[in-house]
């Protein structure tokens, strides 16, 4: 771990509960790795702090109690400071450069917070909780010590996507708990179906969340420093309402349920009475996400023909439409911008890390006057989120965000730690990306950064807190440090100290195990989205023994490597079970996930026995083979009863799917078929294979 500046004062040697540790660099770095990483810590010299020994809360000036948890949650108010006491001080002119910066200082058996404001003060208490929980679980003390700290991103956001499913409820108060917990303070929730709106309710899913209880979740976010803002779909990406036959009027394209009419009076009438019900539900929020993204063919409705403005022109027609809107009720539009640079044909350049920079240059030189004549379009109080989730630093996406600066714009970097993947995040939890993002926002000094986590493939949010983490990281102190690094501070920091070494970490090797999964039952094809065609592999010929093994040699050896692999993770998750003090709930789900990746390689292993059986052993073979298949019922049902704790699995009754060309994987059947598509299918298959072989003498 590398802080910005630790400033060993004195080098002592601390009297522990337990353990002696020397107050040195090494020994803070190995035994407190607070995350996101403070700005500077200093050792001082004095007595340090036992968690055992705090006793209570003093405000020296402080009109209400922060929100505290974990074991400051029951701290008594004292009247004043002293040994054991936390004291709470605001001072406006405390040098920090931010009003969410903070001193935190644990000397003489007592701690001190100062902030310049109550956010300052919130996130000081943060830091305090991570110092208390490693102390805690280590059972040592906490040495004497200063901590400077402030972030160099102001808006710091995490994505909630709720497009193909719901949490239960109390799922999204601990998904803000550990939100605070990191320092990161903001939420965009991209509400699609899934709130009740008053003003349009046939777009509300019957099992949608209404606008009251929603907005008592943005009531305890903001009393936890985390402004919630709300993202309803416009212009593109509209299924989930346009998929509706009342609405259909308003589509820019009869034959598609994807993008509205920009020029239909209707459309803003509808886009409009949305955003009233979903600023209702945020009520903290200054922000309004209008969406606006993929929009494609822009310009098939007979209004648009008639009007003879290109798709630049109605694209900022729609845009300059919703932000005069917004600031109408005082938000703020974000608006995601790749169609900005589509239809100015310099896409490519933003995200293609393969194009020649004399390429990138040549385009730039030839196409930016598109944009630069057309700058008048662009809505000065809009801000233009410029989302890159793979290569954000490349040449392209730089003049990109240069040229909103040039032209006095604002613009936000949009990140994701999960773009499009099944079951779980890959890429190290899109870690490179993450953190190139950071560093660009801070250094380009945007407007803030959001980190996307998408739901088309509606993977568990447990298996997403690793990004996040790695976002927390980088958002708040920028430092360069390498992925293993930030995934020790991560397994410390979100489960315990225990899992600090590498030897603990099992989440790698589940990434690397999930691509056999992805393909295992296909003879081409993938996961990534609902496929109603595709082909399996073929089943085994009893008249030609062996053939079948032959023909899927290279499955039958990634099956084999799978299933050590499989063996591997289920030995590290189940130590990490053991040694954990965190969220045990995330290693379940890890668990689960595990189970169910290794099924399909197993099934191909027992096929393989069974073609490979010598003559009288056949039927013995081919029972293992039903047995084994019949048994995926219950290891689907143990993997819904732990995702279940958390989620609403499956939709509503009489839920009408949407008909968009992205065939999402979770959009493709209401119950939770489509989460075992290929295992299902393969099983139906094997069953009525098996039905013909039992059939035969063996």
């Amino acid at each position: 771990m590398h802080l910005k500046s630790i400033i060993p004062f004195c080098l002592l040697t601390l009297v522990l509960t337990t353990t002696a540790i020397a107050a040195d660099l090494a020994d803070f770095q190995r035994h407190f790795r607070i995350l996101p990483q403070p700005q500077k810590i200093e050792l001082l010299s004095g007595k340090g702090l036992l968690p055992s020994a705090l006793r209570g809360v003093y405000l020296f000036n402080v009109g209400e109690r922060p929100v505290m948890s974990g074991a400051l949650a029951s701290l008594p108010l004292r009247k004043n400071g002293g040994e054991g006491i936390i004291t709470l001080r605001l001072r406006e002119d405390l040098a920090v450069p931010s009003d969410e910066g903070y001193v935190l200082e644990v000397s003489g058996g007592q701690v001190s917070i100062q902030g310049r404001q109550a956010a300052g003060l919130f996130y000081g208490i943060q830091t305090l909780i991570q110092l208390i929980e490693d102390a805690t679980d280590q059972q040592i003390e906490i040495p004497a010590c200063r901590i400077t700290d402030y972030p160099e991103i102001a808006y710091r956001a995490i994505h909630l996507d709720m497009k193909h499913h719901l949490e239960t409820g109390h799922y999204y108060y601990s998904i803000i708990d550990r939100l605070a917990n990191i320092k990161v303070n903001a939420i965009i929730i991209e509400f699609e179906d899934k709130l009740r709106y008053r003003k349009a309710p046939v777009v509300g899913a019957a099992n949608a969340i209404s606008i009251e209880e929603f907005a008592a979740i943005s009531r305890y976010a903001q009393e936890r420093h985390i402004e919630i803002s709300p993202l309803v779909q416009g212009l593109g990406h509209a299924s989930f309402i346009l998929k509706h036959e009342e609405y259909k009027k308003l589509r820019d394209d009869p034959a598609s349920d994807w993008v509205f009419d920009p020029l239909h009076p209707g459309t803003y009438d509808l886009q409009f009475a949305l955003y009233e019900d979903a600023i209702k539900a945020t009520p903290y929020s200054k922000y309004l996400h209008v969406g606006g993204d993929e929009v494609g063919s822009l310009g098939k409705s007979e209004l648009s023909k008639k009007s003879g403005m290109k798709p630049l022109e109605l694209q900022m027609y729609w845009l300059k439409k919703v932000t005069d809107f917004a600031l109408a009720h005082d938000r703020i539009p974000i608006f995601w911008d790749d169609m900005v640079f589509k239809l100015a044909d310099l896409y490519q350049t933003t995200y293609d890390d393969k194009m020649p920079a004399a390429k990138v240059e040549e385009l730039w030189k030839n196409n930016q006057a598109t944009l630069d004549k057309n700058v008048t379009l662009f809505p000065k109080n809009c801000v233009y989120m410029r989302w890159n989730y793979d290569t954000p630093a490349i040449p392209g996406n730089r003049r990109a965000i240069d040229w909103y600066k040039a032209h006095n714009l604002k613009v936000m970097a949009a990140t994701s730690a999960q773009p499009i993947y099944p079951m779980l995040p890959r890429n190290r939890s899109n870690f490179n990306p993450i953190k190139d993002y950071c560093s660009l926002t801070s250094e380009k000094k945007m407007d803030g950064i959001l980190c996307t986590a998408w739901d088309d493939c509606s993977v568990h949010f447990e298996t997403i807190w690793r990004g996040i983490y790695d976002f927390g990281l980088f958002s708040w102190n920028y430092e360069d440090i390498s992925e293993p690094q930030a995934h020790t501070l991560f397994r410390q920091r979100f489960y315990s100290p225990a899992m600090a070494d590498a030897s603990m970490d099992f989440q790698n090797a589940l990434e690397d195990a999930l691509p056999f999964w992805e393909t295992a039952l296909l003879k081409e094809g993938d996961r990534d989205n609902y496929h109603k065609d595709f082909k399996l592999v073929d089943l085994p010929d009893p008249a030609k023994p062996g053939a079948w093994s032959a023909a899927y040699k290279s499955k039958i050896e990634g099956a084999k490597k799978a299933v050590e692999k499989y063996t591997a993770i289920k030995g590290k998750i189940k130590k990490a079970q053991e040694v954990s003090s965190r969220n045990q709930y995330a290693l379940a789900v890890m668990e689960q996930i595990n189970e169910l990746q290794i099924y399909s390689a197993m099934q191909l292993l027992l096929l393989e026995q069974y073609d490979n059986a010598a003559k009288g052993t056949r039927k013995t073979s081919l029972a293992q083979v039903k047995t084994f298949t019949e048994n995926f019922e219950k290891l689907r049902a143990q993997f819904e009863n732990v995702y279940g704790e958390t989620r609403i699995l499956g939709n509503p009754e009489g839920y009408q799917l949407d008909s968009n060309f992205h065939h999402h994987l979770a959009n493709g059947t209401n119950n939770t078929d489509w989460m075992y598509v290929y295992e299902l299918a393969m099983n139906k298959k094997v069953e009525e294979w098996m039905s013909h072989q039992l059939l035969t003498n063996d």
